[in-house]
């Protein structure tokens, strides 16, 4: 058969090279789904990670495997929803991606629905917890909280509810954590006005329903105000963070996450957890005792939602890539500057009341506290300002990155071993067995342990910032040195230009034959002789 441009090919043409598909349908190598199966894998084992130790942390102050006279019934449903959860690691599992008959989408789904029951036990405990503080308002009794436990827990759902990353897909991830953000912050402010509500009540018609005014009443209500506008300002801070898509504030959200969670498991097993905090570890509202769950709870689970893709991402040595680790180390140099400022604001409140009030206090304890803050805070500054100046050394930028650390543990330390404390009773009532101190202030709380992670994660940012800026600057210096060996070795182009004109002779004056002018006959020697 003949094959001209009107016949399709029936067969092989020889010398002609198929067409290749395209880039589209192209298979991706094994060594670029690698990374990616890795990754999925690490996010599973985390995520049962996760669920497994939030078993064993309380959940709020009366309930959890470590709190004593726990709901048995309540217990019972958290195992049911965890092992829904762990459940869906195991049916749809990442592990599983690499055979050719796992289906992404049907995964997903089953992955969502399975960890849909832990996610509605973590906002029963949170409801359960408006109803115990409206409740309780202006009385004695403590609600319940939020602990730990709820906060590991949220985030292991969340990881295993995420679906198996295949490819460079688009992240839809930005929506929901907008909403918590927005929910954070609601909550929180909420939970400030409701708080400084009864306080300032309670100051104004005094414990047995008196309306005497006096200084004490005065020290209730400025007191709760600053404990309260620090404790909101420092939620709303963080939280706005969630509100954005940007990569830094993705960075700094999940950075936050992670200390959020580090500094729960260390409050509640550490022996020293309850000085630390009062609450043992235990979120209560907002302005109750410092930063409330609605920060806690919001911050684990947006972190859960923007890690697995914001750590995913490719990373590279551009500026925009150096731009962005810089921009979420600044967001966290900020949330330190706004909590160190106020705790120097909360001791030096604490101070004038006691001073007013004569209550036992030590100046120099309060003074040097106080510095601690201070200097963490004014540190976190200088970097914060110097952090995106290139002219700063970044070996300058890394150590000091390393001394805002060690200033942040260093003022939990003195936070616990400075602060005034009551003389124990010998008729006392036994402690309670969860929380409760003799602290007669408590200003260091579990937000401080979670800045102490949080510095960790700025001096590894600024350590991650300096090895991208070298990278480009080398690669730069790379280039301008091929462009120079180029030059170089470039041959010289001659051009031709001819033989060099030679000089004309001297000058000559032509005369004819007829000039008179010709010769000049020379004139006969004459003898001079002088005149007599």
């Amino acid at each position: 058969m003949s094959q001209t441009s009107d016949d399709a090919p029936t067969g092989p043409i020889r010398g002609r090279t198929p067409a290749a598909p395209p880039a589209g349908n192209r298979p991706a190598p094994g060594g670029a789904q690698a990374p990616s199966l890795r990754w999925n894998v690490a996010g599973d084992l985390i995520a049962a990670t996760l669920l497994v130790v939030a078993l064993l942390l309380p959940w709020n102050l009366y309930f959890g495997l470590g709190i004593p006279r726990s709901n048995m019934v309540v217990l019972a449903l958290l195992f049911a929803v965890t092992l829904l959860s762990l459940a869906s690691i195991a049916v749809a599992g990442s592990w599983r991606s690499s055979s050719a008959r796992f289906d992404p989408a049907l995964a997903g789904r089953l992955r969502l629905a399975l960890n849909v029951p832990y996610g509605l036990l973590v906002l029963g405990f949170v409801v359960f917890d408006v109803v115990e503080t409206v409740r309780f308002g202006g009385t004695v009794n403590v609600p319940g909280g939020v602990g730990p436990g709820a906060w590991l827990g949220i985030a292991g759902a969340l990881l295993s509810a995420h679906p198996v990353i295949t490819g460079p897909a688009g992240d839809d991830s930005a929506r929901p954590v907008r909403i918590i953000g927005y929910a954070s912050m609601a909550g929180a402010a909420l939970s400030f006005v409701f708080n400084l509500y009864w306080r300032v009540r309670y100051a104004l018609h005094g414990a047995n329903g008196s309306s005497d005014f006096g200084k004490q009443n005065i020290a209730v209500i400025v007191t709760a105000v600053v404990y309260g506008v620090v404790a909101l300002v420092t939620v709303l801070v963080a939280s706005r963070w969630l509100s954005r898509a940007t990569r830094a504030s993705r960075l700094a959200t999940a950075a936050l996450g992670v200390s959020t969670l580090v500094a729960g498991v260390l409050v509640w097993i550490l022996p020293v957890g309850r000085d630390i905090d009062a609450f043992h570890g235990i979120a209560q509202n907002t302005s109750t005792a410092g930063v409330g769950f609605e920060g806690y709870l919001a911050w684990a689970a947006a972190a859960a939602i923007f890690a697995p893709r914001t750590l995913l991402a490719r990373r590279d040595s551009s500026a925009t890539e150096e731009n962005a680790w810089r921009a979420a180390a600044r967001n966290g140099l900020l949330l330190i500057i706004v909590w160190g400022l106020g705790s120097m604001l909360m001791r030096f409140t604490d101070l004038a009341v006691a001073v007013s009030l004569n209550y036992p206090f030590s100046r120099y304890d309060t003074l040097v506290l106080a510095a601690f803050d201070l200097a963490t805070a004014v540190l976190a500054i200088w970097l914060r300002i110097n952090l995106g100046n290139d002219a700063v050394s970044a070996r300058l930028i890394s150590s000091l990155c390393g001394l805002v650390a060690t200033l942040a543990i260093s003022r939990v330390v003195v936070g616990v071993a400075l602060a005034p404390r009551f003389a124990e009773s010998p008729n006392a009532p036994p402690p309670n067995p969860v929380y409760g101190n003799n602290l007669a202030q408590q200003i260091t709380s579990t937000f401080d342990v979670a800045l102490c992670v949080l510095a960790l994660c700025i001096l590894a940012a600024a350590v991650v910032t300096g090895h991208l800026s070298g990278r480009r600057r080398r690669r730069r210096q790379r280039l301008a040195a091929r462009r120079r060996a180029a030059s170089a070795a470039a041959p010289t182009t001659r051009i031709p230009t001819g033989a060099s004109p030679q000089p004309a002779g001297a000058p000559r004056i032509f005369r004819g034959d007829d000039s008179a002018t010709r010769r000049i006959p020379p004139q006969k020697p004459r003898i001079f002789r002088p005149p007599s």
